[in-house]
């Protein structure tokens, strides 16, 4: 009888935890959607202020193209650099059909120019500094599951860790990468 009620206790406390874990995931995703949608009805208002201001917008000037700046420049491919890259990545999978995640590498001893050569080193893909020890890597045409695989690659060669993201129906490339980054703070 007593092993019964343990179990049955066992039990108990075991759907307890999964339902809090639960409800804990169900609150990280709202939170992330209302981010995003804060952050989307700012741009809106931004874009209507600046629209707003009648200020004439001087003609875009010819800029020669340069070859990008090496890895290991620190700040040589940053946030700004990945959601550019993002939303062109999106649009192509959207338009291709194909699927796209976004894989973020942490390390806890190792500077992002560093952890980008090394990454570079291990996969051949284009790393982007998002952080003072993370790079992020955009897999085209791949979902988690090949962006996980690129992870266990990194991981061997250099020790560092890390998640990814795929991207979801309706979702943009602020949304993606929103996901990707704040995976980082879960982990922390």
């Amino acid at each position: 009888m007593t092993a019964l009620l343990v179990i049955l206790t066992l039990l108990a406390l075991a759907a307890l935890a999964a339902a809090v874990g639960w409800k804990l995931h169900r609150w990280a995703l709202d939170r992330e959607r209302r981010r995003v949608e804060a952050l989307t009805s700012l741009e809106g208002r931004l874009r209507n202020a600046a629209a707003s201001l009648d200020v004439p917008v001087p003609p875009p000037r010819a800029v020669p193209a340069r070859a990008p700046a090496p890895l290991a420049a620190a700040g040589s491919r940053g946030r700004a650099a990945l959601l550019d890259a993002l939303t062109a990545a999106v649009a192509a999978a959207r338009a291709d059909g194909t699927r796209l995640s976004v894989a973020l590498v942490e390390s806890g001893e190792t500077s992002a120019a560093a952890l980008a050569v090394e990454v570079t080193a291990a996969t051949g893909g284009e790393p982007y500094e998002v952080g003072p020890r993370a790079v992020a890597l955009v897999v085209r045409a791949g979902g988690r599951a090949e962006a996980l695989g690129l992870l266990a690659r990194i991981q061997a060669a250099c020790g560092a860790h890390g998640d990814a993201v795929e991207l979801q129906p309706g979702e943009d490339a602020v949304g993606l990468l929103t996901r990707a980054l704040s995976g980082s703070r879960r982990r922390a």
